[in-house]
């Protein structure tokens, strides 16, 4: 199992880290539709038809959300530059009710609303995370610190929480994650942070602060993604990548990092 996950994990960064790298509209691309596998998963372990009306609508929402930097300068559809706006969110909140009722509650309103959020949750993550490399104040070295932030505090969480053990932070939402893990992935992130600000000769505190930060938020991430997954009565969310699990096994954390850290990072520089 450890071999098949270090296998996938391998293949897959350098997969990730070559699109990253060459970024534009194929990156953009790469994560619409990594986007987009994550809501499918979300679709498939609530139950719903794949190409279900409430599922279509979502794919619709999900995709609009992640490619919003694609169409957002051809498309006045929104009050900020980088975000939809009040408006168009309520008009898919009521869209996603109005099939409740026109369905005949055959998806409940919990249904629609589980959609919803799902449309957020994922969509407007992988729109922050696509911004983070395409804004022109941040852009390749910033999104790479946070994805190999992140990669070094799951990897640290990881084998330290393996090494040690010790007690378990929530045995009833993630069975196998220990205190001493997650302190190890705390370090794991700060240890890039601390290499990233001298790298580039950035203030270390902000950068320390901010690392450690994300560390806790991305393992915040895992536990949500965690629980969601043992409130549906299912152990991966996919089968997409080996050793991994789902798309949402595997981007969890980034997924409730990457707002965080494109609006600090924002703010900061």
């Amino acid at each position: 199992m450890l071999y098949q996950r270090v296998l996938t994990g391998v293949i897959g960064g350098t997969l990730l880290l070559g699109i990253v790298w060459y970024g534009g509209v194929p990156f953009q691309l790469v994560l619409a539709l990594l986007a987009g596998l994550a809501f499918r998963e979300l679709v498939k372990m609530r139950g719903f038809g794949t190409f279900s009306a409430p599922a279509l609508l979502g794919y619709l929402v999900t995709l609009g959300l992640a490619t919003h930097p694609l169409w957002r300068e051809s498309w006045a559809l929104s009050a900020a530059p980088d975000s939809i706006s009040i408006f168009w969110l309520i008009l898919v909140l009521f869209s996603f009710l109005t099939i409740s009722v026109v369905s005949r509650n055959r998806y409940t309103f919990q249904d629609m609303t589980y959609l919803f959020a799902g449309t957020l949750y994922v969509g407007l993550a992988f729109q922050c995370a696509i911004m983070l490399r395409i804004d022109d104040g941040l852009g390749l070295r910033y999104f790479l610190f946070l994805l190999l932030l992140m990669w070094s505090s799951d990897s640290f969480a990881y084998f330290v929480g393996r090494a040690l053990k010790g007690p378990k932070i929530w045995p009833a939402i993630s069975p196998n994650k220990t205190v001493s893990g997650s302190v190890g992935g705390v370090v794991g992130a700060m240890l890039v942070g601390i290499v990233f600000a001298a790298m580039y000769e950035l203030p270390l505190w902000p950068w320390l602060l901010m690392s450690a930060v994300l560390s806790v938020v991305g393992q915040l991430g895992d536990f949500v993604e965690s629980g969601l997954k043992r409130s549906l009565d299912v152990k991966d969310s996919g089968t997409l990548l080996p050793g991994h699990g789902g798309v949402l096994d595997r981007f969890d954390s980034l997924i409730f990092s990457a707002p965080l850290a494109y609006y600090w990072m924002l703010g900061i520089i």
